[in-house]
């Protein structure tokens, strides 16, 4: 299948995407808006950077069509930013529909988010604990969604929102439709998709096979105390390109920068810790090419999406191959060239080589075991007290 044409969207649709030049769709969006246009739950397995935004927010926009003041869609995301981008997917294709989208996430004021929600909007874009805040204060009316999206399934669920979600679910009707993406089906996943589906149509898009043609993969075998010099030196190597690095923990991104600043890098970070008006402004910078150093944590850098980006350092190896893959699919965008830098320490060799197996190649070479020598026959053990113990 070729182009958007053969998926069974509307002709305001076709419109839409053919004035934005949207001609041919990916993989997610092939398997996963047919089944979302008829209605029918749907399980989708989707790497960020495979177009899986646009696999449910083009069937939403096509079946809810018109404006009735009166929320009909909610999308359940685990980060502000992801939620900012799914809003600006939905008026890019819904430019020409005659519809209304709020987004609500924490870190910023009420006031501007109550009118969004005052106005009546069809689509509501959400972090899980924001939306309850403005559920406890009756201020969302759930009770006309027709289809809930669970964006980054896996993420909410590692951010501790399955409660929050279980409220929220608890006050959106049983007759709806329930889609469900996420980057890994692990069992937490599973149960989720139990609890609020009804026989779920299960799509996947090949993505986590990375393709070493669109990313060049590097690694390299260094020690905790080396990594600052070793940075350093790839970010002077880079010249005028944009680096994103990326740490385990929040205080990490922050000692990072921090060092990299000390060394006359102008670099920022971004993390759970960080200000929504600081992170928004930073990110703004960053795009703008105001500056080319960007530490970020993995749960902050949900849903970046910045074309220019043209190295990616994981600083620390990822928790699992899934956050691999979408740390290094940061690059490489929009057909631009891109570099993934990856650091290995001796205590990451079991982490690489799940890493492997997503990618499908051995990233670094391994010296072969060494036969061990034979050891000396040991010395029949005493029992007692030793000579120079004390009585």
């Amino acid at each position: 299948m070729n182009s958007f044409a053969e998926l069974g969207l509307s002709k305001q649709a076709l419109a839409c995407l053919s004035s934005i030049n949207f001609s041919e769709p990916t993989e997610i969006q092939v398997k996963a808006i047919g089944p979302m246009l008829e209605g029918r739950d749907v399980m989708a397995s989707a790497q960020t950077g495979s177009g899986k935004t646009a696999a449910y927010v083009l069937p939403i926009i096509d079946r809810l069509q018109t404006h009735r003041r009166a929320c009909r869609a909610l999308v359940l995301v685990p980060t502000r930013e992801l939620a900012l981008q799914v809003k600006v997917e939905f008026d890019r294709f819904g430019a020409n529909a005659q519809l209304r989208t709020c987004v609500l996430y924490g870190g910023a004021g009420y006031d501007k988010q109550t009118r969004e929600l005052r106005a009546g909007p069809d689509v509501i874009v959400a972090t899980p604990g924001r939306l309850n805040d403005f559920l406890a204060r009756r201020m969302v009316d759930l009770s006309k969604i027709e289809t809930l999206v669970l964006d980054e399934a896996d993420r909410l669920l590692d951010l501790g929102f399955a409660p929050q979600i279980r409220k929220i679910v608890d006050r959106i009707p049983l007759k709806r439709q329930t889609a469900l993406f996420s980057a890994t089906f692990d069992l937490r996943v599973e149960r989720l998709s139990k609890e609020y589906m009804f026989e779920p149509v299960r799509v996947a898009a090949r993505a986590a096979r990375i393709e070493p043609s669109s990313i060049d993969q590097k690694f390299h075998k260094t020690s905790e105390t080396e990594k600052e010099a070793l940075l350093l030196k790839l970010i002077g190597d880079a010249g005028e390109g944009s680096v994103l690095v990326f740490t385990k923990t929040r205080r990490k991104a922050t000692k990072v920068a921090a060092r990299l600043r000390a060394a006359s890098v102008e670099a920022h970070e971004i993390h759970g810790d960080v200000s929504q008006n600081k992170r928004e402004l930073t990110l703004d910078r960053y795009r703008k090419g105001k500056f080319s150093v960007l530490v970020a944590t993995d749960v902050a850098a949900r849903g970046l999406d910045i074309p220019s980006i043209s190295h990616v350092v994981n600083y620390d190896l990822p928790q699992s191959p899934a956050d691999y893959v979408h740390r290094i699919g940061r690059t490489g965008r929009a057909g631009r060239a891109g570099c993934s830098h990856t650091f290995v320490c001796e205590a990451d060799g079991g982490s690489l080589r799940e890493i492997e197996k997503i990618v499908g190649r051995t990233l670094m070479n391994r010296p072969a075991a060494a036969v061990p020598a034979p050891q000396a026959k040991r010395a029949p053990r005493r029992f007692g007290r030793r000579a120079n113990s004390p009585r």
